[in-house]
């Protein structure tokens, strides 16, 4: 991991703590947080040019989850207030939903982006823990 990318992560981790976020220690490009539910949490990864918030449903083989968010897309991004990739990831157990902002730990503009991803990681939270709380 370079400097700045654990210096932006830990930045990021305590700005989101001071929000009041249940943030989680940081990975080596995330910031996860508590789960939603059983299977479910919200997260920040992060690349160089990118960062992504992400709803992971580590457990949604099946597709049931990712069916129910699904149904409910456009309701869904209204509240998120932005388009969102949906990933179903065909032939693995975990599918995903992501809003990207295409700046990362190598642009210096780290405050609008922190900014951002609260903004995000809060709706995400919300939105995706109504529905599957």
């Amino acid at each position: 991991m370079t400097d700045d990318l654990q210096r932006y992560l830990q930045v990021f981790a305590q700005k989101a703590t001071a929000a009041g976020l249940p943030v989680r220690n940081p990975g080596s490009n995330w910031v996860p947080l508590t789960p939603l539910a059983r299977g479910s949490h919200v997260s920040l990864s992060v690349a160089r040019n990118q960062i992504q918030v992400n709803l992971n449903n580590d457990d949604d083989a099946d597709r049931t989850k990712f069916e129910l968010l699904h149904a409910d897309r456009a309701a869904v991004e209204k509240e998120v207030g932005e388009g969102l990739t949906w990933e179903k990831k065909d032939g693995r157990k975990k599918t995903s939903v992501r809003a990207t902002m295409d700046a990362g730990y190598g642009d210096r503009e780290w405050d609008a982006q922190h900014e951002w991803a609260l903004r995000m990681i809060s709706r995400f939270q919300r939105s995706f823990g109504t529905r599957l709380g």
